[in-house]
C-alpha cells in the first residue's frame, strides 16, 4: 500500500470506524487490504452458524406444520431470517462497489460545516453523519448486551434456547446444550450487525451526499452575497474573476456530487429492490401471524415490535431517499437566488449549468421499478393498515 492510498484508508477509518466495525462483526471485510486469517476463520464460523440456525428454524416449522398457530410464529422468524440473509448476500458480493463509495466519500469534506443550522437550530447533514455513528454504536451495543442478557436469565430459569428451533438429536444436555445455544447467539449478532450495519451505512452514505449539496449551496450564496457587496461598494472580497474561479470550483464540487450519487443509486437499488420485496412478504405474514394469535398478549408483543423494526426500516430508508432528492434540488434554487442579475456572462454560464444539472432531479430507487421516498413509505403504510383490517374481519368470522 502506497502513501496516498494509507492516507486513504487511515481517513476511512477515522470518519467510519466503528460502523465499519459493526460491518466486519457481520461477516464483511469492509476496507480491509488483505483480511487477517483470523477473520476469515469468524466469518466461516458467523456464516454457518447462521445458516444452521436458519435450518433449524425451518426444520422446527415443518415439525409443527400442522399447528396453524405455532407455524405463523416461525414463518414470521423464516420471513425476518431471510430479510437478514438477503442484506448479508448484498452487502458480501457488492463489497467492491460498497468500497468505492466509501473511498469517494474522502474526497469531499463535511467537518469544517456547522453540526447545527445556526438560523433555525437543527441538526444539518453535516451533523447527522456523525449522529448515524453514534445511534449504531448504542443500537449495537444495546442490543448486544440486551438480548444476551435476556437469553441467559431464560437459559437458566427455564433451559430455553435462543431461538425456538429443532434438531434431529438431543440438545437438553451438556455440553451439546451450551454449544447450540453459543451457536444461536451467534447467528444472533449477525442479525444484529447486518440489519444495524445496513442501514446505518445507507444512512451514512446518504447524509455524505445531502451535506455536500449543503455546503455547495451555502458556497453559492457566499459568492452571491459577496457580489452584490460588491455591487453597493461595501465588501473587500474577492473581484470578479475572484468570483468566477469560486463559481467554477462550485461546478467541480456539483459535478462530483453528482457522480457520486449516481454510482450510489447503481450500487444499492439492486440491494434495495430486492429488501423492499422482503419487507413486504415480511410485513404481510408478521401482522398475519399477529392476527393469529390474538389473545396471547406475548406473542402479539412480539410480532408487534417485530412489524415496527421492519417499517422503521421502511422508514428510515424512505425519508433518506426523499432527503437526497430535496437537497439535490434546492441546488438549483440556491443558483437562481446568485445575485446574478447584470453579472459578466461567463458567470451567467455557470449558473446556467449548475441549473440546468439540477433540474433533472435525482430519485433514489429500489431495484429501478419503485422510488425510495416518503410516498412509497406512505403507500405502504396504508397499504397494510387496510390488509390489517380485513385480516382481523376475516378473524372476527
Amino acid at each position: 500500500m502506497d502513501a496516498a492510498d494509507h492516507h486513504k484508508s487511515s481517513l476511512t477509518e477515522r470518519r467510519f470506524g466503528f460502523l465499519l466495525f459493526v460491518l466486519r462483526m457481520a461477516g464483511v471485510a469492509v476496507n480491509m487490504e488483505k483480511q487477517p486469517k483470523a477473520h476469515a476463520a469468524y466469518n466461516v464460523y458467523l456464516v454457518s452458524s447462521y445458516y444452521i440456525t436458519y435450518l433449524s428454524v425451518f426444520m422446527d416449522y415443518v415439525r409443527i406444520r400442522n399447528d396453524f398457530e405455532e407455524s405463523m410464529k416461525n414463518v414470521r422468524m423464516l420471513f425476518g431470517m431471510g430479510l437478514i440473509m438477503w442484506m448479508h448476500l448484498c452487502l458480501r458480493f457488492n463489497k467492491d462497489k460498497l468500497e468505492h463509495l466509501i473511498h469517494l466519500t474522502e474526497s469531499f469534506t463535511w467537518e469544517d460545516m456547522p453540526a447545527r443550522d445556526p438560523a433555525t437550530g437543527l441538526v444539518t447533514m453535516a451533523g447527522s453523519v456523525q449522529r448515524v455513528q453514534t445511534v449504531v454504536k448504542r443500537l449495537v451495543l444495546f442490543m448486544y448486551v440486551f438480548h444476551g442478557v435476556q437469553s441467559t436469565m431464560h437459559m437458566w430459569a427455564n433451559h430455553d434456547m435462543v431461538f425456538t428451533t429443532w434438531y434431529p438429536f438431543d440438545v437438553s444436555y451438556s455440553p451439546v446444550y451450551e454449544i447450540i445455544n453459543v451457536t444461536q447467539y451467534t447467528a444472533y449478532v449477525m442479525i444484529t450487525s447486518v440489519f444495524i450495519g445496513f442501514q446505518g451505512l445507507f444512512a451514512t452514505l446518504v447524509c455524505v451526499a445531502c451535506s455536500q449539496f449543503e455546503k455547495l449551496r451555502a458556497n453559492i450564496s457566499l459568492i452571491g452575497d459577496r457580489r452584490l457587496n460588491t455591487v453597493q461598494g461595501s465588501g473587500d472580497g474577492p473581484g470578479p474573476e475572484g468570483r468566477l474561479e469560486q463559481l467554477k470550483g462550485c461546478v467541480r464540487h456539483h459535478q462530483n456530487i453528482m457522480l457520486y450519487i449516481q454510482e450510489l443509486e447503481k450500487s444499492l437499488n439492486p440491494s434495495l429492490g430486492g429488501m423492499f420485496l422482503f419487507l413486504l412478504a415480511a410485513l404481510c405474514f408478521v401482522a398475519f401471524s399477529a392476527v393469529t394469535s390474538w389473545g396471547d398478549h406475548t406473542d402479539v408483543s412480539q410480532a408487534v415490535f417485530m412489524y415496527g423494526l421492519m417499517m422503521g426500516n421502511v422508514f428510515v430508508f424512505c425519508w433518506l431517499g426523499t432527503a437526497l432528492s430535496d437537497q439535490a434540488e434546492a441546488v438549483g434554487e440556491a443558483a437562481w437566488d446568485c445575485r446574478w442579475v447584470g453579472s459578466a456572462l461567463p458567470f451567467q454560464r455557470c449558473l446556467i449549468f449548475i441549473i440546468a444539472l439540477a433540474n433533472k432531479g435525482f430519485k433514489l430507487t429500489a431495484g429501478k421499478f419503485v422510488p425510495v421516498s416518503n410516498k412509497t413509505m406512505m403507500n405502504v403504510r396504508m397499504y397494510f393498515k387496510i390488509s390489517s383490517y380485513i385480516l382481523r374481519c376475516m378473524q372476527g368470522l
